[in-house]
This record gives structure tokens, C-alpha cells and sequence, in this order.
């Protein structure tokens, strides 16, 4: 895109465009969270399973009943489904603060799409009526802080 082409777009179209983004991607992580709660679920119960089994096999690993290999290799089954439910539940996780995520921006968003642009505006307006820029603003509140410390 040219340099005039984007100055040709308005903020309410990019706004606009931005949201119907967002929406879109909302529309999709529902089925994803469905998906990672079945994964995280089959993972625990794998690690569950397992665990029992290796405890049942160091149970008996004191009469001589067991065999050194087989409790390496339950050990190592558990070992390796412990570490697929730590990762999905990680994979769980992550799609849960996406989820948070994307609320809050279709949140903020919206509110723009609405013509609140009040908060993003503040200080434009404040230096429009003759106040103090945001530098000198800062300044003004470091040396109160210093004055009172």
C-alpha cells in the first residue's frame, strides 16, 4: 500500500477491520479449548494410569517379584506421560489467556468502534485548552514525589 493510499484510510474503517479480526478469531478458539480440554484430560489420565502401575510395581519390587527392566520401563512410561500432561496443560493454559485475551481486545476495540476515544484523546485535549504536555506532566509528579520523600 501506497504512503497516500493509507493516509486515505479512515481510523473507523481500521477500527472496524481490526475488530471483525478479532471476532474471527474469537469464533475459533472455543473449538480449540474443546480440543485441548479432551487432550489435557486423555493426558492426565494416562499419567494417572501410569503412575498407579509404577507404584504397583515398586510395591512389589520388594518381594523380587519384578523385574529390574520392566520397572525402568514403567518408569519411563510414566516419565514420558507426565511430560505430555505438563505440556498439555500448558497448551490448555495458553489457550485459556487467549481467550481472556481476546475478550479484552474486542472489548477495547468496540469501545473505539463506538466513538470512545476519550482516553486516547486526554492529553491532546488537555494541551488543546492551554495545559501542561505529558512530559512536563511526568516532571511536575517526580518532583512532588521527591518533595514528599
Amino acid at each position: 500500500m501506497q504512503a497516500r493510499e493509507l493516509l486515505s484510510v479512515l481510523p473507523a474503517d481500521l477500527i472496524k477491520s481490526i475488530l471483525a479480526r478479532r471476532e474471527k478469531l474469537a469464533a475459533q478458539l472455543p473449538k480449540e479449548l474443546e480440543l485441548r480440554q479432551e487432550e489435557n484430560d486423555r493426558a492426565f489420565q494416562l499419567a494417572k494410569t501410569s503412575r498407579e502401575e509404577l507404584k504397583a510395581l515398586q510395591a512389589d519390587s520388594s518381594d523380587s517379584n519384578v523385574n529390574e527392566e520392566d520397572l525402568l520401563k514403567a518408569q519411563h512410561t510414566y516419565d514420558e506421560n507426565e511430560r505430555f500432561r505438563r505440556r498439555s496443560a500448558s497448551r490448555l493454559q495458553t489457550i485459556k489467556n487467549n481467550i481472556s485475551d481476546c475478550q479484552e481486545a474486542i472489548g477495547f476495540w468496540q469501545q473505539l468502534a463506538d466513538g470512545e476515544w476519550g482516553h486516547l484523546l486526554e492529553d491532546a485535549e488537555r494541551l488543546r485548552i492551554g495545559g501542561a504536555s505529558s512530559y512536563s506532566e511526568a516532571k511536575r509528579l517526580n518532583s512532588e514525589k521527591e518533595e514528599r520523600a
